[in-house]
């Protein structure tokens, strides 16, 4: 009998789209051949016939997830699958899969390459963020935090470590890990962090008076206390949001226990971001 690396996978998919749902039925065949365990989200498992197999996200304990989307698909698998988190083989069917590894014509040969162990794993920091000492679900990219109102501004008081570092107002306020930092931060001037830095970035979006992004240690805390208004929102990796209509709330922010980790086949970040259009390596034609 074949011993695997794995015993168990999760498949998470996108299911608004065709090819995703007939690439996630192919993937279940192929591993119920090897005499794994599958698990499916209940609507993918659903729309694909297979409800035998439907998990909740927030229950599927495996020893690896396959992602079938684009980022969007990524950041809200690891808000929800129970920690700590299992390797992640990222298949690319989205409009900007940054943080995927595979295409879909490739997805079969990557899986068993991760059963016989023939990858890398690269370990990506996570931000805890707490609001009024209730913890929010842990973020791979950002924590945002803004009013509640497009039209109005934030107020805010920036302390690391307890010491007061600035004032802003903008539209928002966001801290960003070095995975975040090629997302919304880089769309908003904040800078690129190398992911070999332990390091987060606290950026501005529309700041009224010039503020320009801060990058501290990842050993840091970073608090934003909000003076203004008093509706406002924290929302974590674009995916859950949370109303805030307490009186000067604040939003503490520091790095997390738990990590993302993805299956990679090479190192690839600088590729990644030349495939972005983020900067031209001279020299290729």
């Amino acid at each position: 009998m074949v011993r695997y690396l794995f015993s168990s996978v999760g498949i998470v998919s996108r299911t608004d789209r065709k090819d995703a749902l007939g690439l996630a039925k192919k993937l279940v065949a192929h591993l119920r051949a090897k005499k794994l365990t599958v698990f499916l989200e209940p609507e993918l498992a659903k729309l694909i016939q297979e409800q035998s197999l439907a998990t909740p996200l927030e229950e599927m304990r495996s020893d690896m997830l396959v992602t079938i989307g684009g980022d969007g698909t990524i950041l809200r698998t690891c808000l929800g699958i129970p920690k700590p988190e299992p390797p992640i083989l990222a298949v690319d069917i989205g409009v900007r899969g940054f943080l995927t590894e595979v295409k879909p014509n490739k997805a079969i040969q990557a899986v068993d390459n991760c059963l016989r162990g023939k990858f890398k794993l690269e370990r990506c920091m996570k931000l805890a963020s707490f609001v009024e000492g209730e913890r929010l679900p842990d973020a791979l990219n950002e924590v945002l935090i803004s009013p509640d109102a497009p039209v109005k501004l934030l107020y805010a008081k920036i302390w690391i470590d307890k010491t007061p570092v600035a004032e802003c107002r903008a539209d928002a306020v966001m801290v960003a890990s070095q995975v975040g930092s090629t997302g919304y931060s880089l769309t908003a001037g904040g800078p690129v962090l190398d992911p070999r830095m332990d390091a987060f970035v606290l950026t501005p979006i529309c700041p009224l008076a010039v503020f320009h992004p801060m990058v501290f240690p990842a050993s840091s805390t970073v608090t934003i206390e909000v003076n203004k208004p008093q509706k406002t929102i924290v929302v974590v990796d674009g995916q859950m949001r949370k109303a805030l209509e307490t009186e000067n709330p604040s939003l503490t922010i520091s790095k997390s226990e738990h990590q993302t980790t993805f299956i990679r086949f090479r190192r690839n970040f600088y590729r990644r971001l030349e495939a972005r259009m983020l900067f031209y390596r001279g020299g290729r034609s």
